[in-house]
């Protein structure tokens, strides 16, 4: 066929044989069937509880569910790579939110967990027990939501959470993790430069399908690479969050950390802010006089860090305090491995404190100023940047002299007491035993032995070339090798001290306990029951009332009633014993009491039909027998 023909022969095909553009609907097919898979797959992954719901607060137990706690996996969420992730202190508060509860909520890192005296000597606890000494008819409440290698990205995270558990004030120290902490720049679970992608990233991780192909990612990266932190690896915390650890002063790197820092800061008052919450920030601070920098090197248009802390030394023993503190603050911030926060951190509290009209504590100047000559070193830091004991309760008494001055406190009615009282009262009944001392010597043996203040990869024989001398030492290594927990230890220690009639000891572990789980039931009663089997009845007397007060019970009120009678309180012995009456019936010691009690309150028909019910159940009791004729012959008179 010829060329002209071919050409007739296709003008005259008709159109409908042409391809035709498909119908909408078919695109909208299209799209529509990768969104249904991911709809169902979402579905079944829930329907057979794969993977985590990731909530920042769920209930305590089964048998506390009145109460909650923060999340004990939560932290899975931000290192999804890590095998032994951080886990947060396990301190409860009503879900139910009371009248007279005063809630403060503690956001932060290892410095509000507490380390390394996690959790008897963290700040937020002394804090609580300051309020609860102050303000003994409120139901003070305060959560530590700190946990160790986290920054900004988590507590931005935690904010809408913790504005649903309606708070009366939120207090932030947080800053010193934000290179290396999860997901931080430098971190080794970064989630990348641009902050608005790692915050979508967070979010992403509620869907069990994203968790799913998070953990399909790692088996498959798995068959090629060992695992990046295995169940046998000797490495601390903070030598494993260490990405890129080198960030030069005003580095493009450095400057990514300020903006992350900056913006999910901000992201975290506005929220605050929109919801009429109160919150106090706190400014960092750091070893600066007692610790040469990490890494030094001479860059260009920069000093070495060790130079300037060379220069900061020498001024500092010829008398320049002024300048020496100068100096050692720019040989912190030349410091290119940054595990202490930059000075520049602190200037963005203060800004952002100013714009959202917060009030921000200068706890930076408040450890300088009780600090020898003004600069703050190992006298109130253990390492680089975790408080001391001493340090710890600074921190918290700077906070609540913020919030005193403020009137951020409680409605209730306030004790009278001194400042200087308080402190003394607190020191006293501080629950910190030797058990906890061991604990933390280690963990800072542990720490200063380790990556940053060795080489990297460097063996750290601290527990294993540590010297057991004695019981505690032995159960201190079990908890830091987490063979056991830190409740189990201190009573196991307890008992110890139980065997050996060191009773004043044995309250003391016990103590410690409550003082963390103070809803915990079953230490009072233990405790207790100890206690009265060793005919120590007033020691017994305070946990008795005091599981009274939440859990009355058959054991509470009997026992209740009859150290009462013992000490001649007989209205109130009459009230727990009428109130035992209720639990059980057909305990004949109980009537037998309870006839004492009417008695000594002048009702003697009561405490004749009360010992009658005590003979009904044991005829042959002498002492019920000899008071039943007693009461008949007054009755005869």
């Amino acid at each position: 066929m010829s060329q002209k023909r071919k050409q007739s022969v296709i003008k005259k095909m008709p159109a409908n044989n042409l391809a035709k553009p498909a119908p909408k609907w078919f695109y909208a097919v299209i799209v529509l069937i990768p969104i249904i898979f991911f709809i169902l797959m979402e579905l079944f992954l829930r329907v057979i509880n794969y993977g985590h719901k990731y909530e920042v607060f769920i209930p305590e137990s089964k048998a506390h569910p009145e109460r909650l706690i923060l999340n004990p996996n939560i932290a899975q969420k931000y290192f999804t790579n890590l095998e032994h992730f951080p886990t947060p202190t396990s301190g409860s508060f009503d879900k139910e939110k009371k009248t007279n509860s005063f809630r403060v909520f503690v956001l932060g890192e290892s410095s509000v967990q507490g380390f390394p005296y996690i959790p008897t000597a963290s700040f937020p606890d002394d804090l609580k027990r300051r309020l609860e000494l102050l303000y003994p008819d409120n139901n003070i409440e305060v959560i530590n939501c700190g946990i160790s290698a986290i920054n900004s990205y988590t507590i931005r995270d935690f904010t809408n959470a913790v504005i649903q558990q309606h708070p009366d004030l939120v207090l932030i120290y947080t800053g010193h993790n934000e290179y290396y902490g999860a997901l931080g720049v430098a971190s080794s679970f970064s989630g990348g430069k641009y902050r608005s992608l790692v915050n979508f990233y967070i979010w992403l991780q509620k869907f069990r399908t994203v968790q799913l192909i998070n953990n399909m990612v790692e088996k498959i990266a798995g068959v090629f690479h060992k695992k990046l932190y295995s169940n046998k690896s000797h490495e601390t915390l903070m030598e494993q969050v260490v990405g890129r650890s080198l960030i030069p002063l005003n580095s493009d790197l450095y400057n990514l950390g300020i903006k992350q820092f900056e913006g999910n800061m901000d992201d975290i008052l506005s929220k605050l802010k929109d919801n009429n919450v109160p919150v106090i920030i706190g400014t960092l601070t750091s070893n600066l006089k007692d610790l040469t920098p990490f890494v030094s090197r001479k860059e260009k248009n920069l000093p070495s860090a060790d130079s300037i802390f060379t220069e900061a030394k020498d001024d500092l023993k010829n008398g320049s305090i002024l300048q020496a503190k100068k100096l050692f603050v720019e040989a912190k911030d030349l410091d290119e491995l940054r595990f202490r926060a930059p000075e520049d951190f602190n200037q963005i509290i203060k800004q952002l404190g100013g714009k959202f009209n917060y009030p921000v504590v200068d706890i930076d100047s408040i450890f300088n100023a009780a600090s020898p000559q003004g600069i703050v070193g190992s006298n109130l830091i253990v390492d680089h940047l975790h408080p001391n004991i001493n340090g710890y309760k600074l921190l918290a008494k700077s906070f609540y002299d913020e919030m005193n001055k403020l009137n951020y406190l409680p409605n209730g009615l306030k004790n009278n007491i001194s400042e200087e009282l308080q402190d003394s009262i607190l020191s006293k009944n501080f629950p910190y035993t030797k058990l906890d001392s061991t604990i933390g010597d280690i963990q800072i043996k542990i720490l200063i032995g380790s990556y940053p203040f060795t080489a990297k990869g460097t063996a750290n024989y601290s527990i294993q070339d540590f010297n057991r001398k004695d019981f505690i030492d032995s159960l201190a290594v079990e908890v830091i090798d987490h063979e056991i927990p830190w409740e189990k230890a201190h009573a196991d220690l307890a008992d110890y001290y139980y065997n050996k009639d060191e009773y004043i000891s044995f309250e003391k572990e016990m103590n410690a306990i409550i003082d963390q789980h103070p809803y915990y039931g079953k230490s009072y009663q233990y405790a207790s029951s100890l206690l009265i089997k060793a005919k120590l009845f007033d020691d017994a007397f305070p946990y008795l009332l005091k599981l009274n007060s939440f859990a009355p019970s058959y054991f509470t009120t009997k026992w209740l009633g009859n150290i009462e009678m013992q000490k001649g309180n007989y209205i109130a012995a009459l009230n727990y014993l009428q109130q035992c009456t209720q639990y059980i019936q057909n305990d004949a010691q109980v009537w037998y009491n309870l006839a004492g009690a009417y008695y000594y309150n002048n009702r003697l028909d009561d405490a004749l039909n009360a010992v009658q019910k005590s003979l009904s159940i044991n005829p042959h009791d002498r002492l019920s027998n000899n008071f039943y004729n007693q009461l008949k012959n007054l009755k005869g008179h």
